[in-house]
């Protein structure tokens, strides 16, 4: 069921450039992969994603703890800590890191440094789902494009008000269908950051979006990753949404998040 999941066997520390782009080649036939065993230094971290195009950095103005993601000016690893808003043990919906809104965010990157007893992620693989649609549905939906928001709310499953009016909308329409690097095809499509496809309303657009989305988060779609301390995973966020499941342990958990794009030489539709 989940074999679609790559494990890769590798020692981040002394990996080759060569090495590297294997990996993210990995992550863009098989939406995900992970590496567990790691003990990255955060110098070493920081320059395995600053090798990959627009590793991408954010930080809000109004709120310095805001902090979602990637390297910090310094050129360091973000850390999900307690004061992110990631930081914190309420699940989180499914979501994708909004490639669609900034450069720099097809490839979503995690690394568990400690304390990771006990979280779950959950990873969908649209592809999968969407060779499995029926033929009327798949010619149903294959000019939809759709316009979304980056918000909090619909990505956390807290109300605290200190996370609203965090909406940040997408107005360029943003194609369904999607295909990636390696000419994988599957659905751009997390429920939580969707508002409606372009030309209908959101009453019209949730008959599609809803029924469609409970399709693709299926099961056997899905692959349940119980971290361990020095996992890695990488997961491509056009093809695929994630969530994290409540857990009771935040003490000492630390989490490093980036994104960052495929590299341009990765032209696999011209092999």
């Amino acid at each position: 069921m989940n074999n679609w999941i790559a494990t890769v066997d590798l020692d981040l520390m002394t990996a080759s450039d060569n090495d590297l782009l294997e990996v993210v080649k990995l992550c863009a036939t098989h939406t995900c992969v992970k590496i567990p065993n790691q003990k990255l230094t955060i110098e070493r971290e920081a320059e395995i994603v600053k090798s990959f195009p627009n590793p991408y950095v954010l930080f809000t103005p109004d709120s310095p703890n805001f902090e979602r993601s990637a390297l910090d000016a310094e050129g360091y690893i973000g850390l999900v800590s307690e004061n992110s808003i990631a930081g914190h043990k309420e699940e989180m919906l499914w979501h994708n890191e909004s490639p669609h809104a900034r450069l720099g965010s097809s490839v979503a990157w995690l690394y568990g440094e400690q304390g990771m007893e006990g979280s779950t992620t959950v990873w969908n693989n649209t592809v999968l789902a969407y060779a499995d649609l029926d033929t009327d549905t798949k010619e149903k939906i294959k000019d939809l494009k759709c316009i979304t928001f980056g918000n909090v709310n619909h990505s956390v499953a807290r109300t605290d008000e200190n996370f609203k009016n965090r909406s940040v909308y997408n107005n360029v329409p943003t194609p369904l269908i999607q295909t990636n690097y390696a000419g994988q095809t599957g659905l751009f499509l997390s429920l939580h950051q969707f508002e409606r496809f372009e030309g209908m309303t959101r009453e019209e657009s949730l008959e599609i979006a809803e029924p469609l989305f409970n399709f693709i988060t299926q099961d056997k779609y899905c692959y349940t990753h119980l971290w361990k301390d020095g996992d890695v995973s990488l997961s491509d966020q056009w093809l695929g949404v994630h969530r994290r499941l409540e857990f009771s342990k935040m003490k000492h958990r630390i989490v490093h998040r980036a994104t960052f794009d495929y590299p341009v030489q990765f032209n696999f539709l011209a092999i």
